[in-house]
């Protein structure tokens, strides 16, 4: 191959690179935009399900700033446990095994994906968020449990995997009640103390 062809041969590959990038950028786009979706419509049904739950027992917060710079839905304190819970509404049936959720779109099995980020993430995020978490008595937060509520069909109901308890969004008010209850009572939150202020930005209840 001379120089000329060799320059000639370049040029077409930069062409079909800048055809092909915007597409790429507009498929991007659109899965950012899905899941943005996904995680608003979990959000919310989640924010019903929770807002039911007995206000003398329970204090929820919303929009948690986790330690990492990352964010989770709520964070729910209840009778000797707290949980931090992500909530997807997915377009497809979820199993859960040891990788994670995988999601199937109804009458497309060879679309089937796994959702890796939160199944990596969320658990190390909750431990974090225990030891980062001020309290009226000065001790630490226990270290909430990490919990992804599923708004979409999940035969198995509820399934733990990597440190994740994965549950239906409609077993969530009854599965949160019925949790044993190990300590007397969860330690109070400081929401006077400054670090509070950017981990826990909005009280439901």
């Amino acid at each position: 191959m001379t120089p000329r062809t060799a320059t000639t041969a370049t040029l077409r590959q930069v062409r079909r690179a800048r055809a092909i990038h915007p597409l790429g950028l507009v498929a991007a786009a659109a899965a950012q935009v899905h899941g943005w979706a996904v995680a608003a419509e979990g959000r919310r049904r989640t924010r019903r399900v929770l807002q039911t739950l007995d206000r003398e027992a329970w204090r929820v917060t919303e929009h948690i700033r986790l330690p990492d710079g990352g964010h989770a839905d709520h964070l729910a304190i209840g009778p000797g446990a707290a949980y931090l819970l992500d909530s997807r509404a997915w377009h497809g049936a979820v199993t859960v095994d040891h990788k994670g959720a995988t999601i199937t779109p109804e009458g497309r099995p060879a679309a089937a994906w796994t959702a890796r980020g939160q199944h990596c993430s969320l658990a190390p995020a909750a431990a974090a968020l225990g030891r980062a978490v001020p309290t009226a008595a000065g001790s630490p937060l226990p270290a909430p449990r990490a919990v992804v509520v599923i708004w979409a069909p999940f035969p198995e109901g509820m399934a733990i995997s990597g440190g994740i308890t994965y549950i239906a969004g409609e077993r969530l008010a009854a599965w949160l009640s019925d949790q044993p209850r190990p300590a007397p009572e969860v330690p109070q939150l400081d929401r006077d103390d400054p670090r509070a202020a950017p981990l826990l930005a909005r009280s439901l209840h």
